[in-house]
């Protein structure tokens, strides 16, 4: 991804981190123009993150690049604050129209989500049973079930207590129509699936010449700026 980005001389990456602190600091740092972030693949709340984001630096553009289900998580990164949603499996222009119209402030979405949404406004598409109906913790929750995450587990990576992880287990399963935890279990893989929600991925970053910090790692980041 900074490879591609790095080709187009008005821009610039200008750092890349390992984790949640270590980008936090580049971005406080370098104050990118455009923050490119993966923010599912580490064990915390992405969505809860774009919003601290937004809130934190209301100039900062920040374009979700992920391998989670568009579908699923694209409207609710939009709702936090993402100025766009690029799929990793995207074509490099993609990317590159991606970045160019966040860059102009404009909302990017893949053409298959600005199709759905249009499905969804006239009621004709709807997402998975339940999962439009699940908070935004709650979804954060349930990708982590998906991942075979333990309720302590949970607990720890998203800073709350094993009775508000339990609590949560309960609304999911009323929400969802599970009868008990296995069904919980088996369908938060079915509909997330285990090896996409957490997947470890890494990238390499380059430097280039605008200033897009690459700010990547386990939970996978990345910003731009002029």
């Amino acid at each position: 991804m900074a490879a591609i980005i790095g080709r187009d001389k008005r821009y610039q990456i200008c750092g890349s981190a390992h984790g949640f602190f270590d980008s936090g600091e580049l971005i406080r740092q370098y104050r990118p123009d455009i923050l490119l972030i993966e923010p599912f693949l580490e064990d915390r709340d992405g969505i809860l993150w774009i919003k601290e984001l937004a809130m934190e630096y209301p100039h900062t553009r920040i374009l979700v690049v992920s391998r989670q289900s568009e579908h699923v998580f694209a409207e609710r990164a939009l709702h936090a604050g993402a100025t766009g949603y690029w799929m990793k499996n995207g074509s490099p222009e993609e990317l590159m129209r991606a970045v160019e119209k966040v860059m102009a402030g404009e909302i990017y979405a893949s053409p298959s989500i600005t199709a759905l949404a249009i499905q969804r406004f006239a009621h004709r598409a709807d997402l998975p049973k339940g999962l439009d109906a699940l908070s935004d913790r709650q979804l954060a929750v349930f990708s982590l079930i998906a991942a075979a995450r333990r309720p302590g587990e949970i607990a720890k990576e998203l800073g709350i207590s094993c009775k508000t992880v339990t609590t949560h287990f309960e609304h999911i399963k009323q929400k969802m129509g599970y009868a008990n935890a296995e069904q919980l279990k088996y369908g938060a893989r079915e509909l997330l699936g285990a090896g996409e929600v957490h997947a470890r991925l890494r990238h390499n970053g380059d430097v280039a010449q605008t200033r897009i910090s690459q700010l990547k790692a386990k939970a996978g980041y990345a910003g731009i700026a002029r």
